[in-house]
């Protein structure tokens, strides 16, 4: 039997604040009076604890507020925001030499109307040599700087997506993004890269369905956001303040649209 990783389930609870916690989730919020105040629960700022009014068993720290959202049992919902939020990094090697994979065209990217060209410029295709990606359809991923941060990998059979050890999320494309006016935002970068190939290059992607802070103050630097995005509310809620942000009503997912569906919700005719 394997040896179960400690978790001091009181540290975990003490560094993790709440307003991370929920910004992590994506779920919408409001700060007043020293509360935050969501959907059906209320959390007191400085005792970083949560109750519910209609409900008395749904209360206590952030780990109790991930085990009731997520559905997990406590020990999971420590150990979910452990390697969230706590997880050291140190391990990684800072002037470590990133490889240039090999990277592929594969059907899937047909799949999502994403054009050979586009892929080959903006570096996106199956990795079939030895590497941590390996069977993936890998993404090389750039910081806002231009510098080249890692591969992120998606698998297709069981839709799920791989991100190296200590992996920060940056806006994906925002190296490429020079005009600060105006840009879309996905949630997929498949999806962004799809809206790309339409030639329209002012595209950037979360990389996930919610928003870090340092994506969060990145996309504060736009005047005009397109937000599509299928729970907008709390990335909304933080951006409206200092950028004019549209976000769409999705009927669907991006990617079961058509064509012309998305178009009319990029450039809806006047």
């Amino acid at each position: 039997m394997s040896k179960k990783e400690f978790l001091n389930f009181a540290e975990i609870s003490k560094a993790i604040s709440f307003n991370d916690v929920l910004d992590w989730l994506n779920i919408l919020y409001q700060k007043k009076n020293g509360e935050i105040r969501g959907e059906g629960f209320i959390v007191s700022i400085e005792k970083n604890l949560f109750f519910t009014p209609n409900d008395d068993s749904k209360k206590g720290s952030v780990i109790n507020f991930v085990s009731h959202h997520k559905q997990i049992d406590i020990r999971e919902a420590a150990l979910l925001l452990k390697t969230q939020f706590l997880s050291k990094t140190k391990e990684s090697k800072p002037d470590r030499v990133l490889p240039n994979l090999t990277l592929e065209y594969h059907s899937y990217l047909t799949k999502c109307s994403i054009s050979p060209d586009i892929a080959k410029e903006y570096e996106v295709g199956l990795v079939k040599q030895r590497s941590i990606v390996s069977g993936r359809i890998a993404l090389k991923v750039y910081d806002s700087q231009a510098n080249h941060i890692g591969y992120i990998g998606y698998k297709q059979e069981d839709n799920s997506w791989f991100y190296p050890k200590g992996f920060k999320r940056p806006l994906y494309n925002i190296h490429r993004i020079t005009d600060k006016k105006v840009v879309i935002v996905t949630a997929d970068p498949f999806d962004a890269l799809r809206i790309i190939s339409l030639k329209i290059p002012q595209v950037v992607s979360l990389l996930a369905q919610s928003m870090t802070a340092e994506q969060e103050g990145e996309l504060k630097k736009f005047k005009y956001i397109l937000l599509l995005h299928i729970e907008p509310e709390n990335i909304v809620n933080r951006l409206y303040s200092t950028s004019f942000i549209k976000a769409p009503v999705l009927s669907k997912p991006l990617q079961e649209m058509s064509t012309q569906e998305l178009l009319n919700i990029i450039k809806p005719p006047s």
